[in-house]
């Protein structure tokens, strides 16, 4: 049997690195790819421990810069034309508004635009395994979010909360949106709530919330559960344009609606730089 391959995006801590070490225990060639090389190698060394002899790597991705994931994808094909799994897991949740590199709200910026484009230059691997699939790590919290499509840029207040809703929102109408139009491709498309999972998701908040938050949450193994189903089991690829929640479907905000999916896969098409129809 072929061994599989998956690329996991902020795989070296937290969820990505949970899923990163089971992928990995089952036989997967594992891409962590992330931005903190130091952590990366430090996640490689963890694993290779955990499970001597596993296929993985690190590589260098930069989500808040559009170019740098340009220049990553590019280099990415050259290395593996055919992968198996693409899974959608960084994010970040910063209290402060920051900007990316070509001026986006941050939140927005990377936990959404950074992939959406990523995605879009890696399409062709993924459609040359027998059985793509595309795993996108969004949260219950998108049930907060609208999409204001007048913040994109930072034009209004920032609130980290607001921030964080919108982009877990603009992951499952991406989901939604991929899934219908790669219908019938044989490629499995999902969104997924991890759970509330000790992670540095919340490195940024101050320490007394970093207790409360960490009394209501689970394991990182626990939290990886889901993404590791929809990247490996048989039964996910019956699940495809799901959102996803302790390996099970569950509903999505009604804000979740196909005229806003439609939208926002437009103007992020435009944002990133590609063909606004067609582009998949």
């Amino acid at each position: 049997m072929a061994v599989k391959t998956v690329l996991i995006t902020g795989g070296n801590s937290g969820i990505g690195k949970a899923t990163a070490l089971a992928l990995a225990r089952q036989g997967y060639r594992v891409f962590i790819a992330a931005r903190d090389m130091a952590k990366s190698k430090a996640a490689l060394a963890d694993i290779t421990t955990a499970v001597p002899g596993a296929q993985v790597m690190a590589l260098k991705l930069d989500l808040a810069d559009l170019d740098q994931v340009r220049v990553f994808a590019d280099d990415f094909r050259r290395r593996v034309p055919v992968l198996d799994v693409l899974l959608l897991n960084a994010g970040l949740f910063p209290l402060k508004r920051q900007m990316t590199v070509q001026g986006f709200e941050q939140q927005f910026g990377v936990n959404h635009l950074g992939h959406f484009l990523l995605t879009h230059l890696l399409l062709d691997t993924v459609r040359a395994a027998d059985a793509g699939r595309i795993v996108v790590v969004s949260s219950i919290m998108h049930w907060l979010g609208r999409i204001n499509f007048g913040s994109f840029r930072g034009e209004t207040r920032y609130n980290p909360v607001v921030a964080y809703g919108q982009s877990k929102l603009a992951n499952v109408l991406f989901m939604q949106e991929l899934s219908r139009r790669l219908a019938g491709e044989g490629i499995a498309v999902n969104a997924l709530h991890p759970g509330g999972v000790d992670t540095g998701i919340a490195r940024d908040l101050p320490a007394f919330a970093q207790k409360i938050y960490a009394m209501a949450t689970v394991t990182v193994e626990k939290g990886a559960e889901s993404s590791v189903f929809l990247a490996s089991s048989e039964a996910a690829s019956e699940m495809h344009g799901r959102f996803v929640r302790n390996c099970k479907p569950m509903r999505v905000s009604p804000l979740a609606t196909r005229a806003t999916a439609e939208k926002l896969w437009r103007v992020s098409a435009d944002l990133c730089g590609l063909p606004t129809e067609g582009s998949v």
